[in-house]
């Protein structure tokens, strides 16, 4: 159901609170049910109306209202509802690509465990370690140590152990 626009606002303070009340009486239910489909929240919705009248009521007193007063309310809700969307969107985006302090300060202890266990280690032990964790295979491994790849699964394995023990001790001693 279409409403009928209110005629023009006058100029004067009093005709322009009377155009706001009138174009609050004639569109504000449609107004409504139009947020409240667009952000599938009542009570986003109610703040997005009074919003929407808020910035109508400073566009009727800087120039006369248009008789279009149904499409300009219709654009600043519509434009309210897609920028609330896109705040969202782009705070849910900075949520996800910023890590909550905790799991980032845990994720620097353990490194720091780690960095302290494969300290301990030969050099062939420690590179190939690190280049396990990369995910190379076990002959890549071997090649660039220069062992066999025998010899590679007993030094990575050894390796793993002592830094296993390492970080254990390291717990416990509570450093």
């Amino acid at each position: 159901m279409r409403s009928v626009d209110p005629p023009i606002a006058p100029r004067d303070a009093a005709g322009a609170e009377a155009h706001i009340v009138s174009a609050y009486e004639a569109h504000h239910a449609e107004l409504f049910a139009f947020l409240a489909r667009s952000t599938r929240d009542r009570a986003v919705a109610e703040e997005l109306l009074q919003e929407t009248f808020s910035r109508f009521t400073g566009e009727t007193r800087d120039e006369p209202a248009a008789d279009l007063v149904r499409g300009i309310l219709y654009r600043i809700a519509s434009n309210l509802a897609v920028e609330r969307a896109h705040r969202q969107a782009s705070a849910k985006r900075r949520r996800i690509a910023a890590p909550a302090p905790e799991p980032r300060l845990l994720m620097t202890e353990r490194s720091t465990d780690i960095e302290r266990a494969l300290e301990g280690l030969s050099v062939d032990a420690r590179v190939g370690l690190l280049l396990s964790g990369e995910g190379f295979s076990g002959d890549e491994i071997a090649a660039a140590i220069g062992r066999s790849a025998a010899a590679t699964r007993t030094l990575l394995c050894l390796a793993r152990g002592r830094v296993r023990i390492r970080r254990e001790l390291f717990a416990a001693e509570g450093r």
